[in-house]
C-alpha cells in the first residue's frame, strides 16, 4: 500500500466523517450549545463551542475544485459564531484552496503527521488483562481529562463526554487496582480504524501505556474487518515513535491554517 492520492481520500474523508459525529454528539448531549456544521466541498466545518478543540474544517479539498464562494460561507458560518477559522488540510487537497487561504492571510498554526498501517489476521491476539473498555462516560473522561489537560476542568470534561459519545467508536482504559492511568479510542468507519484521544495521567506517562493501547486496538480493529488503521501524531513526537515502532509509517503531513 502506498501513500497515494486514493488513501489520502479515504483517510481525510473519514477524518471529515468523524468531525460529523463530534457535532451530532455534542449537540445531543449539550443542546444549548448550538453545535452546528457545514458542509465545505468534501470537508466538514463543524462548529462545537468557540474554544473546542474540535471547531475546525476537515476533509476539504479532497474531490470537487474548491472555490472561493465555499470559503466566504465558512467564514461567514464560524464569524457567526464568534469562533476562530481554522482549516486542517491535506497536502493532497485541491492547490487552490491554499492559493486562497494565503491571499486571506491565512497563517500556519501547527502540522499533523497522519499515520497509517495495513492490518491483517496476524494483528489479532488475547485481550491485554489490563485493558477494558470504559463502563459509562463519567470512567472514561475523567482520566482522559487530567491527561489531557493535568485538571478535570468543566471544559475538559464536557469535551472528552463529548468523545465518548461518538458512534461507532470503542472508548478504552488502562487500569490496575481499580485505578486508570490512561486511555484511547478507536473510531470504526467503513474498514477503516481511526486512532485517536491517545492519553496518560502524567505521572504515569513513560511506562509504555501508549504502546499496549496501540497493541490492543490494532487488534481490536483487524478482529473488526477492518484493513486499515491510522492516527495522527505530532511530527517528531513521542507518540509518533510508539506507533512507528508497532509498523505505522507516514503518510503525509497535514498543516493547520489560521484566520488571524
Amino acid at each position: 500500500m502506498y501513500a497515494d492520492l486514493p488513501l489520502a481520500l479515504r483517510l481525510e474523508q473519514a477524518a471529515a466523517t468523524v468531525a460529523q459525529w463530534s457535532v451530532t454528539t455534542h449537540a445531543r448531549l449539550y443542546p444549548e450549545s448550538a453545535a452546528a456544521s457545514l458542509v465545505c466541498g468534501s470537508g466538514t466545518a463543524a462548529f462545537l463551542e468557540e474554544t473546542s478543540p474540535l471547531t475546525q474544517v476537515k476533509g476539504a479539498g479532497m474531490v470537487a475544485p474548491t472555490f472561493e464562494a465555499d470559503l466566504d460561507a465558512v467564514e461567514a458560518f464560524y464569524e457567526e459564531r464568534m469562533a476562530p477559522v481554522t482549516f486542517v488540510l491535506s497536502p493532497f487537497a485541491d492547490a487552490a484552496i491554499f492559493t486562497y487561504l494565503s491571499r486571506r492571510g491565512y497563517e500556519i498554526g501547527a502540522f499533523e503527521n497522519t499515520l497509517f498501517r495495513p492490518l491483517t489476521a496476524a494483528d489479532v491476539v488475547d485481550p491485554d488483562p489490563d485493558i477494558t473498555l470504559a463502563s459509562d462516560s463519567d470512567a472514561w473522561a475523567h482520566p482522559l481529562a487530567e491527561a489531557f489537560f493535568d485538571v478535570a476542568t468543566p471544559g475538559a470534561l464536557e469535551l472528552c463526554h463529548t468523545l465518548y459519545g461518538l458512534p461507532q467508536t470503542e472508548s478504552l482504559l488502562v487500569r490496575h487496582e481499580g485505578e486508570s492511568f490512561a486511555g484511547a479510542q478507536v473510531c470504526y468507519h467503513e474498514g477503516l480504524a481511526l486512532f485517536q484521544c491517545d492519553g496518560t495521567i502524567r505521572r504515569y506517562r513513560r511506562a509504555g501505556l501508549q504502546s499496549k493501547l496501540i497493541r490492543e486496538r490494532l487488534s481490536r480493529a483487524a478482529r473488526a474487518g477492518c484493513d486499515l488503521a491510522t492516527a495522527d501524531t505530532e511530527p517528531g513526537s513521542a507518540s509518533q515513535r510508539n506507533y512507528e515502532k508497532q509498523g505505522f509509517r507516514l503518510a503525509y503531513t497535514k498543516v493547520t491554517l489560521i484566520k488571524p
